[in-house]
């Protein structure tokens, strides 16, 4: 059975819960929550390293939601809904289509 790892980031909840891939290595499957509420997700199977270990994907996949949220609330460019977004697709994660994902954006800019 796969084991889930979590942590808190900047207020974030990072979940991440890794999977054999078939051919001897680990992906890990990363979810970032604000208030309980679906913020991102990141499985890019086809981009992102595999691991020897489920350990060490799970390790990789909660740091890299972590700089993932780091990025986004300290970087100097431009914060704008589709920012985020287009920000969000180069680092691999999916942020949800929601308000509450627009909100937690807007939430962000009023800190």
């Amino acid at each position: 059975m796969a084991r889930t790892e979590s942590m808190t980031c900047h207020g974030f909840e990072i979940t991440t819960q890794s999977r054999d891939n078939g051919r001897g290595g680990w992906i890990a499957h990363v979810e970032v929550r604000h208030d309980g509420r679906l913020f991102a997700t990141c499985s890019p199977d086809t981009v992102q390293p595999e691991w020897l270990t489920e350990e060490e994907a799970n390790r990789d996949g909660l740091e890299r939601g972590c700089k993932f949220i780091t990025h986004i609330k300290t970087g100097g460019e431009d914060r704008s809904w589709v920012a985020i977004r287009e920000h969000a697709e180069r680092w691999f994660f999916r942020i949800e289509s929601s308000q509450e994902a627009e909100q937690i954006v807007r939430d962000l800019h009023d800190r």
